[in-house]
């Protein structure tokens, strides 16, 4: 009996060794999946409240109300972590970014993004940048074109 229950301890204990490693890549690849395609261009128009020194517009000592067109390239994503750029008709700046599932999180040069892919080809951004020199608040509708072909 005791040679039996040792037997069985020992078989169950390979069938755990061998199927915790399957079950790990299985997550893995599980995971991988459920992160969003985000490179490629996205177009948007942004409402924005802003004022103080501004990159992307003329400076202005009072809140002023704008209105803008971006592009944000996204060149380069490694599973849910990012880079690219976002370009306004006045300047362009480096993105870095991470993914949380559906929520998309940014940093540029002084400000930060906060987001949610809302479809395969759309998503709404939101920028804060409360500096000493500038403040901004803006929410921003993009859409892609077409979603890259990466077999995603």
């Amino acid at each position: 009996m005791v040679r039996f229950r040792a037997a069985l301890v020992a078989c169950l204990a390979c069938c755990i060794l061998v199927a915790v490693p399957a079950l790990a890549k299985e997550h893995k690849e599980k995971k991988e999946k459920d992160v969003p395609d985000v490179t490629g261009v996205w177009k948007g128009a942004s409402d924005t409240v802003a004022m103080g020194k501004l990159g992307h517009a003329d400076a202005t000592d009072a809140p002023k109300f704008l209105h803008a067109d971006w592009t944000l390239t996204i060149d380069k994503q490694d599973g849910p972590s990012f880079s690219g750029t976002k370009a306004s008709a006045k300047a362009k700046e480096t993105v870095l970014g991470v993914l949380d599932g559906h929520k998309i999180y940014m940093v540029d040069d002084d400000g930060t993004y906060i987001g949610q892919v809302t479809g395969k080809n759309t998503l709404i951004v939101k920028y804060l940048e409360a500096g000493k020199d500038s403040k901004v608040a803006s929410i921003t509708h993009y859409r892609r074109d077409a979603a890259p072909e990466t077999g995603k």
